[in-house]
């Protein structure tokens, strides 16, 4: 009932249009403005719960009297959008969401911060209580615990995540980087430390010189700096995030014997294609012609093909988003008349340019190209 009320007020009252920045600290921002937020499940689940638990005559609504019991009720005002001096499930949602988003926590963290959890709690609580963290995880609890209370939250774990998330986006580290990284440390580290002492970088066949990246001179590389390293060879490689991904996936499918690399009879299993096209793709991605293709192979060949198509994953996802807008017609294309009424880049006579197969029309391939070099 009170997800289907929310829907319906969210709908009809409030303009919920854009989200929140992420943060780049831990601290909690300045004051949101519950008008730019975006409601995700756990904000509704959550304000489902708390209805459950403080409207106490089930009437669909906090009243004063319910709400002193709310650990926030001296700040309700600011989420009482009709100023009738009680709550609904939606400006419950509100609340919650605006706690979130003070911390920059998305769906994202929220899942993975669950799939944490659910590892780890044994009597299905759903947090971390004493007894299971006695059990060794995490190592440092205080790094989650932030109101020392002996519990670990899915808040509090989310929270961490996102303030993780924040610092790897300033390294410049994207999730592809993070996730080579986890999955190095995972097959190299024998020692179980969680981090790379020598001998595992060198077993791990890293593709940049593991030394310049041990930034604390300790003789190891944590994930961190780890995740680094893959950042920094990806973007010189000239690899967009999607292009890594690919890469790693080619790999994962046909490496069967699981050694990092392809031989001519992994090559076979199907997914390069059948007899010359096999071949050829073969020949293609062997640049060494030693018989085998490893990933570094792969995310050369991939690279080339990204410099030959002139554009990146930023440029292909704005131009799908400008190709939704103005292919009216909805023909997977734009057509003249759909070009828009205006100056710079889209402007009809940069456009008119960028028609390169001078079909009189662009493809989301031709528009992305174009922003591109604009």
């Amino acid at each position: 009932m009170w997800i289907r009320k929310s829907s319906l007020i969210v709908a009809t009252s409030l303009a919920i249009t854009c989200s929140v920045s992420s943060v780049k600290s831990q601290e909690a921002t300045e004051d949101i403005e519950i008008t730019s937020l975006i409601l995700i499940n756990r904000d509704i689940f959550e304000a489902s719960r708390m209805m459950t638990i403080f409207d106490l005559d089930d009437d669909g609504f906090i009243d004063s009297q319910e709400r002193k019991k709310l650990s926030w009720h001296k700040d309700y005002k600011k989420f009482d959008i009709n100023k009738d001096a009680k709550l609904t499930h939606l400006e419950v949602a509100l609340q919650r969401a605006t706690a979130r988003a003070e911390f920059g926590i998305t769906q994202f963290d929220i899942n993975n911060a669950q799939a944490m959890i659910r590892r780890r709690d044994d009597n299905r609580n759903g947090q971390i209580d004493p007894a299971e963290i006695a059990k060794g995880w995490p190592t440092r609890p205080e790094d989650y615990d932030k109101n020392d209370n002996g519990i670990i939250t899915l808040f509090e774990v989310a929270r961490d995540l996102a303030f993780k998330r924040g610092l790897r986006r300033e390294l410049g580290i994207e999730a592809v980087d993070n996730m080579s990284s986890v999955n190095t440390i995972k097959r190299f580290d024998t020692d179980k430390d969680f981090q790379l002492n020598a001998d595992e970088w060198v077993a791990a066949q890293l593709p940049r010189e593991a030394k310049q990246h041990d930034d604390d001179g300790d003789g190891k590389l944590s994930q961190t700096e780890l995740a680094i390293l893959f950042s920094k060879h990806r973007r010189e490689t000239g690899l967009s995030k999607s292009d890594a991904v690919k890469a790693k996936q080619l790999i994962a499918m046909a490496d069967h014997n699981r050694d990092g690399k392809i031989d001519e009879k992994e090559m076979t299993m199907g997914i390069f294609g059948l007899g010359d096209t096999q071949a050829k793709t073969f020949e293609q991605y062997d640049a060494d012609s030693d018989g085998f293709v490893t990933l570094a192979e792969i995310q050369s060949t991939i690279a080339s093909e990204r410099e030959q198509k002139g554009f990146d994953d930023t440029d292909l996802a704005e131009a799908k988003r400008l190709m939704v807008r103005f292919d009216r017609d909805r023909s997977t294309f734009m057509e003249p008349h759909e070009y828009p009424d205006g100056s710079g880049q889209l402007s009809k006579r940069k456009l008119a340019t960028a028609d390169l197969n001078n079909d009189v029309r662009l493809s989301v391939e031709e528009l992305a190209k174009h922003l591109a070099k604009e």
